[in-house]
């Protein structure tokens, strides 16, 4: 039985392995209409058993395009679960071909995944998909929607708008997929999701479906809907997968406090942040959390950015009881570089949030190394990473590495 056990979590993590998400933890900042914004893309992926059929990926192209799908295929067990593997690794590999060829093309993917289903499908076979490219540059994105829940979006004037599934569920004898075309000028946020989060059951026994659409339009950040999902389904009833999609203008109206490299700047900056706080009527707890996790950050931004110290060296010098001296002597060298932080609340109708951006002079990191933490959490090295996971709603860096930006959702 443990035997069996222990393959089933290597299948699992096999399948993990094969979805590819060009975008974990990070940001987009673009310009549109002469104004910066910022693009936050989540995925939420919870199968309900190591043997899944729900499956995803997200990919950026060179240049700049995001595409991506999630899918549900027929079934359970073991048949649904290598139908959604062989989509997962055949669209990335698809996507990798044409992305090598210098010509990706929605259209091109989709039709080389049709060619692909007619002699990997059985004949009772049903695969439910949904398409999607975000064209940031044009501000459109692209949708074929195959026998999948209608898609989610909430307008700048805070209007829910439904896109309904413009094809049915694929099968082997689909020849052609349609595809639409939606403006995203006027939409702040999107939701695309599989069949297992509407469909799930309440507490009080009424599927989800009708209060999903209330909780994703009233929700002030993705860490906000995750809660709002937990508390009126928990687990769900099937695998739940979605995508949520985030536009916002660039947070003009906040505080800016440039620090030197310093730990004294470090308490003095922690300081600021206390009052700040207490100012906004922040509780004990959710104050100690933020604290915390400033606290984690800056002595990254410090040690890591401005000094350059990497984790093997950090943890040479400790071990050599060399750690402090060497701080010091860096300190003096590196004191003039800045450590920027960015930091407001944000308030919709009935939540509020803290937010702030934390930047340093360092030249950041390859953020796809992330995946770690969704793959292998225990044996993933980023200590402080995992900390500030558990403390806060979410977190998200630039795309060079070298800011992150934390969410807290607090309590009114």
């Amino acid at each position: 039985m443990v035997h069996d056990r222990d393959e089933l979590d290597k299948a699992f993590n096999k399948e993990l392995f094969i979805i590819k998400n060009d975008l974990y933890y990070q940001q987009l900042e673009f310009k549109q209409n002469g104004k910066k914004e910022l693009l936050r893309l989540d995925i939420s992926y919870k199968p309900q058993s190591s043997l899944s059929g729900d499956t995803y990926s997200l990919r950026k192209t060179k240049d700049g395009r995001l595409v991506g799908f999630v899918a549900d295929a027929m079934g359970k067990g073991l048949s649904a679960a290598l139908t959604s593997m062989g989509t997962t690794r055949f669209l990335n590999y698809f996507f990798d071909e044409l992305e090598d060829e210098g010509k990706f093309s929605f259209e091109a993917w989709i039709k080389k995944f049709i060619k692909f289903t007619k002699t990997n499908l059985m004949d009772d076979e049903l695969l439910s998909i949904s398409f999607l490219e975000l064209d940031l540059k044009n501000a459109l994105v692209h949708y074929a929607l195959c026998g999948m829940p209608s898609l989610l979006g909430v307008s700048q004037d805070n209007e829910l708008i439904i896109i309904k599934s413009n094809n049915p569920p694929m099968m082997n004898f689909t020849d052609a997929i349609k595809i639409d075309t939606l403006s995203t000028l006027s939409l702040c946020k999107l939701l695309c999701y599989s069949d297992g989060l509407s469909e799930s059951f309440t507490q009080d026994d009424k599927p989800y479906a009708k209060k999903m659409r209330v909780d994703f339009l009233d929700s002030v950040c993705v860490g906000d809907f995750h809660g709002k999902v937990r508390q009126a389904i928990g687990e769900g009833d099937d695998d739940i997968t979605y995508v949520y999609v985030h536009k916002l203008d660039f947070h003009q109206a906040f505080e800016t406090l440039s620090m030197e490299s310093s730990y004294e700047a470090i308490e003095s900056a922690l300081g600021v942040m206390s009052l700040y706080l207490k100012g906004h009527e922040v509780s004990s707890k959710c104050t100690s959390e933020i604290i915390l996790t400033f606290s984690e950050l800056l002595l990254n931004a410090l040690e890591h950015g401005s000094f350059g110290v990497n984790k093997e060296r950090k943890n040479y010098l400790i071990e050599h009881n060399m750690f402090d001296k060497e701080m010091m002597h860096l300190e003096s060298l590196h004191k003039h570089k800045m450590i920027t932080i960015r930091y407001g609340v944000v308030i919709n109708e009935n939540r509020k949030m803290f937010e702030a951006t934390i930047t340093d002079n360092g030249r950041g990191f390859d953020t796809k190394m992330l995946k770690n933490i969704v793959i292998n959490a225990q044996n993933f090295n980023g200590r402080g990473f995992i900390i500030i996971k558990k403390l806060l709603d979410h977190f998200y860096f630039n795309e060079k590495g070298n800011a992150i930006t934390i969410q807290k959702v607090l309590k009114l």
